[in-house]
């Protein structure tokens, strides 16, 4: 594969991301669903914007977007109005409401996704320190 095509994929495999976790939150549901455990949804909000956000800042970064503050900060705030629109399209979605503290729990994955692209990025591309300049 061509390294030319890695950003058009990272953008698609972001957007096809996106569509499923769309479709899986405004996929109809019975009133009685009973879940694994209380706030189950809550974990699964946080995890699957961890995933969109470092895949977002994989995309962005493909794309010669440099990593940044900025970058982050950006992909946050992006998220989190992804999230306000998945809250409230819910409203019109048999078996859902839009719930704040889904919003709260896709804000924290976003921030921890990007916190661990952070961390994990932080390691890479920063200059090693010739033996003349070491301590």
């Amino acid at each position: 594969m061509s390294l030319r095509k890695v950003p058009l994929i990272a953008t698609l495999v972001l957007f096809g991301l996106w569509a499923i976790a769309f479709t899986a939150t405004h996929w109809p549901m019975e009133p009685d669903n009973d879940p694994l455990f209380p706030h189950v949804d809550k974990f699964v909000h946080a995890g699957i914007y961890a995933i969109l956000a470092i895949t977002a800042l994989f995309a962005a970064t493909a794309w010669n977007y440099r990593w940044s503050l900025l970058l982050a900060v950006t992909v946050a705030l992006a998220l989190v109005g992804v999230g306000m629109f998945d809250e409230l399209t819910q409203l019109f979605v048999a078996g859902r409401t839009a719930d704040p503290l889904d919003l709260v729990a896709d804000t924290f994955g976003a921030v921890v996704g990007i916190s661990l692209y952070g961390l994990v990025r932080g390691g890479r591309g920063s200059e090693e320190l010739s033996a003349s300049e070491s301590p």
